[in-house]
Order: structure tokens, then sequence, then C-alpha cells
């Protein structure tokens, strides 16, 4: 009977660990996500400029060289291209994704969409810097709150998990 009680204990203080480093993974998450979205601007934006792709196309290459979550947003819009305009299509993939970015990231993104194929291929490099720019900001932001919380939510999870050790002693 002992040892279940301490095969209990051992579980309660693993899982409040794990869920602290979980939870703290997630703003590491996010910081890489919008790493990934600024690479894929870069690349569009080359391909824009020195390409006569379309931008379905654009976007089905580009999927190719990104992590799971950020290249799923690019080959959604890029098959709702097919039927809708591309602004609706942008619009729709973003939120049917399943990322770690946070609803200003989202925002910011969805900026992108309304420009694209709307102006020619000055505007829409010039779009795509300014999009860029806010993703920088948002990039640090993560960052700064990836620092802060992160340790938080480890020692969080460890003390938790101590505490509930004690209690169950």
């Amino acid at each position: 009977m002992i040892i279940l009680k301490y095969i209990i204990i051992c579980l309660v203080f693993l899982i409040s660990f794990l869920i602290g480093n979980i939870i703290s993974k997630r703003y590491t998450l996010r910081v890489n996500e919008l790493k990934d979205f600024k690479n894929a601007l870069n690349i569009i934006e080359n391909k824009i400029k020195f390409t006569y792709e379309p931008l379905p196309e654009i976007f089905m290459q580009t999927s190719k060289l990104l992590s799971e979550n950020i290249s799923k947003i690019f080959i959604n819009a890029s098959s709702y291209m097919k039927e809708l305009s591309s602004q609706e299509a942008w619009d729709k993939s973003l939120n049917e994704s399943n990322t770690y970015l946070n609803k200003d990231d989202i925002e910011n993104i969805k900026g992108f969409g309304k420009m694209l194929g709307k102006t020619d291929k000055g505007g829409q490099v010039s779009h795509l810097e300014l999009t860029k720019t806010f993703i920088d900001i948002q990039i640090e932001k993560a960052q700064t709150e990836e620092i802060k919380n992160s340790k938080m939510y480890k020692s969080l999870g460890a003390i938790v998990g101590l505490a509930c050790v004690i209690i169950l002693i």
C-alpha cells in the first residue's frame, strides 16, 4: 500500500512538472513560428520580385520550406485561392490554422492578405516589408514574454507538484 502511495505521489509531481513545461514550451514555439513566418515572407518577396509565378504556386513552393503549422497556412491559402479572392483565402486559412500565434500576431499577419494580388510588384513588395516590420515587433514582444514566462511556468509546475506531494504525504 505504501509503494502505491509513493508511486501516486511521484506521478502527481511528474504530471505537474510536465504541465508547467508544456505551457512554457508554447512561448518558445510562438517565437519560432513568428520567425518561420518572417522567413516565409522573405521567400515570397524574392519570388514576387524575380519570378512571374502566380501567387498560389508561390505559396505552395514556400510551404515546402516551412515548419508544419505555418506550412499548412500557405497550403490552405493556395488551395482556397482557386475559389476565393486572395484576401478571403488568406483570412480563411489563418482562421482555420492551428498555431501558437496569439490574436495580435494573427491580426498583423491578416494585414498581409489585404493587398495580395491587388497591386503591382512594387506595391506588394512594400506591403511585404511593412508586414515584416510588424512581425519583427511581434518577435521582440514574444521573446520578452518567453524570457519572462517560460521560467515562471517551469518553476510553477515544479512548485505545484511539490505542494501536492507535501499535501499527499
